[in-house]
């Protein structure tokens, strides 16, 4: 009996400490060992100084390793398509262009012509360059030199009629390809043969050739994103074929020349626009270019709202397009419907009489949008409160406003349900309770994109009352199933290319505040009731409608404040995770919007753990000299031989 009692006294409470101090440590050790990880990383990346010459050298060590593994790799790919490398040239700092014309010479994958067009620069080192590096590689580069200076879509365009390779990819001539660049497009396109776009993640690099800033991860293919931002511009790789088919560049649209190629571009192939979650190339931040400011080149800004805006035009979407300046990106504003369709806004709801009172009157108060009903869902309320708010509302809102009373314990899919069978709307909008407008116009910002019959679900920017972001789409998280993207960041957070700021694809959206077509709704059957009444449901139905080709949108131009969960609280989902897990794994292990290369951590940070191959600073220049190195002994065997 005493030992009993010591060992409960005693004994246990040690036990436990002592459990825990070793987990503890277990993690400590961990992080460790990642902060030692990344340190040396970044350090490799940002500075070239020689206490980091053990952390640089390994780096550079594994990135020569995998450039011959790569170079073996590649060469045992059955399709070795001839890829033609487009550069236009136009008065570039020689010292700059020898480094991109290096950057070619160093490709792993050997199956590559150079189409150079100088356009009129009028300087003889240039030319001298180019007729030096096409001695070394005879049959290799076409170099033609405009009579005028005609600008950068002519003259690509000259450089298209020379070359003669089934694929063409575009290079700047102050920009840099990663050794791996041609490589690693190949591996991709010997993975996916029929498709004729392809487009790689990229770095910007100072002028100087240091890295100063991270990689670009990209998204997969985003056809509403493209519109709002040219993300996918380097490393572009287009089918010969289908550049000629459309004409290739458009004169009039320099600056945004890209973009508009590349909108003319998906809209010619109905095949797959592939990503290659590679860092390919390296854009060089110079004074003159808009990697550096936009504001260098402001003819570039009005030359896409014209891209855009023609994109639209030509896909039967009109839009109103406008530049917007402290995100770098275009708001495409579409046409609503002729005749404003109903709404039905469902609120499901059980006591909480101060938040649903702020939620109502928000909603009728504020909301600019003039056909829209409210479904209220009320849950068994009892709070006097609560029954006096929906008493008020009722009387001074008659004919938009509908109180459907259900009994039970809260379900807020079966809630939701018994909403959508009974709204008279065209589109539904589930709302918590305990959401607050922000955005006169929330509902024509959602239906703006709701309208459109590849378009499931729409979700809107909620913050938290601090002002902090609660909510800019969800994020799939394998098995943590899914989270919110950019929580608790401020909502001026430039976070991945100020993508908070700009309307995009997720994979899913929050239930707190979504609309969707009443036909779609009804279409996967509506939410869960039975397995997923409460958390994770709005997940499988988003998942459900991907199943059937819907994409899921976010627009930050609907704003409203969310004080999370008021009606059930909070609540243990170990079974719904389960649950998701065994039904939606493999979708949960690959969200297409969230780069492989980052952390599922909401806030699309880089993932230490996968190494970037992607040589900056001093890194290149070795690789460089190696590379000069090599050729001279090359070139001096030859000569004894001879």
């Amino acid at each position: 009996m005493v030992v009993k009692l010591f060992y409960h006294i005693v004994g246990r409470p040690i036990r436990k400490v002592l459990f825990l101090s070793i987990q503890l440590l277990e993690v400590l050790l961990r992080t460790a060992n990642r902060a030692f990880h990344f340190y040396g990383k970044v350090l490799t990346i940002l500075h070239d100084g020689t206490d980091t010459k053990l952390f640089r050298t390994t780096a550079y060590d594994e990135l020569q390793a995998y450039y011959r593994d790569v170079t073996i790799r590649v060469q045992g790919m059955p399709n070795q398509p001839k890829i033609s490398i487009i550069l236009p040239v136009y008065r570039v700092d020689p010292a700059i262009f020898r480094e991109t014309l290096a950057s070619v010479a160093m490709q792993c994958y050997t199956n590559w012509e150079l189409c150079i067009v100088d356009d009129a620069s009028g300087i003889s080192e240039l030319q001298r360059m180019v007729h030096d590096f096409a001695a070394v590689y005879p049959g290799k580069v076409k170099f033609a030199t405009n009579s005028t200076n005609v600008h950068i879509s002519a003259t690509s365009n000259r450089g298209i009629e020379m070359a003669t390779g089934e694929y063409l990819a575009l290079l700047d001539h102050d920009d840099r390809l990663t050794p791996n660049a041609l490589a690693e497009m190949v591996r991709y396109i010997n993975l996916n043969a029929q498709s004729d776009i392809f487009y790689s993640d990229e770095r910007v690099i100072e002028s100087d050739g240091k890295a100063t800033f991270l990689v670009y991860c990209k998204p997969d293919w985003s056809p509403f994103l493209h519109l709002s931002c040219n993300y996918t511009t380097h490393l572009s790789l287009y089918r010969t074929t289908l550049i000629r088919e459309i004409g290739g560049f458009r004169t009039g649209f320099e600056g945004s020349q890209d973009h508009d190629l590349m909108m003319r571009g998906v809209e010619a192939t109905d095949r797959p626009i592939i990503h290659v979650p590679f860092c390919l190339y390296q854009w060089r931040a110079v004074e003159t270019s808009t990697a550096k400011s936009a504001d260098s080149k402001p003819y570039a800004a009005i030359a896409g709202v014209k891209a855009v805006t023609e994109a639209c035009q030509r896909r039967g979407r009109p839009a109103d397009v406008q530049w917007e300046p402290e995100s770098f990106h275009y708001r495409v504003r579409f046409e609503l419907p002729t005749e404003l369709p109903l709404v039905s806004i469902l609120i499901p709801t059980k006591d909480h009489g101060e938040s649903l009172r702020k939620c109502l009157e928000s909603i009728f108060a504020s909301s600019t949008y003039p056909n829209f009903e409210v479904v209220l869902l009320d849950n068994a309320t009892t709070q006097t409160a609560a029954l006096d708010v929906m008493r008020q509302f009722q009387s001074s809102h008659p004919k938009q406003l509908r109180i459907e009373h259900v009994e039970g314990p809260f379900n807020f899919a079966s809630l939701n349900n018994r909403g959508a069978s009974i709204a008279q709307g065209e589109y539904l909008v589930l709302l918590n309770n305990d959401t607050i407008v922000q955005s006169p116009d929330w509902i024509e910002e959602m239906l703006r994109l709701a309208q459109f019959p590849e378009v499931g679900a729409v979700g809107c920017k909620l913050l938290y009352p601090t002002g902090k972001i609660q909510h800019a789409g969800l994020e799939l998280q394998d098995r943590r199933v899914a989270n919110h993207s950019f929580k608790e960041l401020p909502e001026n957070t430039t976070a991945y290319n100020n993508i908070t700021k700009t309307v995009h694809e997720v994979s899913a959206i929050t239930g707190a505040c979504l609309m969707i077509a009443q036909e779609k709704y009804h279409e996967v059957g509506g939410l869960d009731e039975v397995f997923l009444p409460n958390g994770y449901g709005d997940v499988d139905f988003c998942l459900r409608l991907s199943q059937r080709g819907y994409e899921h949108l976010y627009t930050p131009y609907a704003t409203l404040i969310h004080e999370e969960s008021r009606s059930r609280g909070r609540v243990t989902e170990t079974f719904e995770r389960h649950y998701m897990i065994s039904k939606w794994g493999h979708q949960l292990m690959n969200d297409p919007y969230v780069n492989l290369n980052l952390n599922r951590d909401m806030s699309f940070s880089i993932d230490s753990e996968f190494p970037f191959i992607d040589p900056t600073g001093k890194d290149f220049q070795d690789l460089l000299r190696a590379h000069e190195a090599g050729q001279l002994r090359e070139t001096q065997t030859l000569n004894r031989a001879a």
